[in-house]
């Protein structure tokens, strides 16, 4: 398994047990032509609200706080793809945007460069709170 599914796998675990319910990994949005516009990694929703997640996944090293800041990781063209992807989504499930609630959230994961058991989970909530559908 690559670093990056190994990071998502993590990531469900994680939420799974925080009392996340997943409702979706990797979805895409792509257009008839099959042009990617974006992805979002894990859909969640934890009591009434949908939760939208990037996972960022790495192996620990000596710089790992220079290198893995999350904030620094996802760029306004990133957090854009994401809601265009979460906008595509909610119509594909057929759930109306009105009076919902929602956030972005980007978790962090870090396994050690000697042992892929041996992990740390960084969950930032709602990153994007000036964001709207």
């Amino acid at each position: 398994m690559d670093q990056g599914k190994k990071g998502e796998k993590l990531a469900n675990e994680y939420l799974i047990g925080k009392g996340y319910g997943v409702l979706d990994i990797n979805y895409f949005f792509k257009t008839e032509t099959g042009r990617k516009i974006g992805e979002i990694d894990i859909i969640a929703k934890k009591g009434n609200v949908y939760v939208f997640i990037e996972v960022k996944t790495t192996v620990n090293h000596p710089n790992i706080d220079d290198y893995f800041r999350l904030e620094r990781r996802v760029d306004k063209k990133k957090s854009d793809k994401i809601i265009i992807t979460a906008q595509k989504w909610f119509l594909d499930k057929k759930i109306k945007t009105s009076n919902l609630k929602w956030q972005l959230d980007i978790i962090g994961v870090i396994i050690s460069d000697t042992n892929d058991e041996d992990y740390k989970i960084i969950h930032l909530e709602n990153v994007f709170e000036d964001k709207e559908f």
